[in-house]
């Protein structure tokens, strides 16, 4: 699950967003700002992706796993609820299955949900939008003075017939 409301949105910058990860200790160094109209060789340099700046040694996470262990208690598997799980679900963690954690795994980045204002208003409208009968609901205990009839017909005391008003 991710943020409620955000959606992910491919990273079209040279860097990616890792501020949730790690911090740099110091800036990286870019020989261009762009990366349409420059040579090859600059945009090669300067474009960076989540494993290069991740082995950059002033590049310091907040949350590293030490060992095998951490891996498997960050699992989405549970051993009490799960009777026969396969050997890959002890490896299976919250990021692979779309959770929001501290790890990105694509180069992506939040994009937070548009707030559309009603008719240019910050005023929020409330109130009841409709006041249901209970007359109307099926299968619930009813008075003796209930409509037996479709709503819109009633039945003539003199002959029975149906008329429709």
């Amino acid at each position: 699950m991710q943020n409620a409301g955000y959606t992910q949105v491919r990273n079209k910058k040279l860097l990616p967003d890792l501020r949730k990860e790690g911090v740099l200790t110091k800036e990286i160094v870019l020989s261009t700002k762009e990366k349409h109209g420059c040579p090859w060789g600059s945009r090669l340099f300067s474009h960076h992706t989540l494993a290069s700046v991740r082995r950059l040694s002033f590049y310091h996470p907040f949350h590293l796993p030490e060992d095998s262990l951490d891996l498997v208690l960050s699992a989405c598997y549970n051993h009490s609820t799960e009777k026969f799980a396969d050997k890959e679900d002890l490896y299976i963690t919250p990021e692979t299955q779309g959770c929001d954690t501290w790890r990105r795994l694509r180069n992506t980045i939040d994009k937070p949900p548009t707030f559309v204002v009603p008719q240019g208003h910050p005023m929020k409208r409330g109130g009841i939008k409709e006041k249901r009968s209970p007359f109307s609901v099926k299968l619930m205990n009813s008075g003796v003075h209930s409509s037996q009839t479709n709503p819109g017909y009633s039945r003539q005391p003199a002959g029975g017939a149906i008329f429709f008003y």
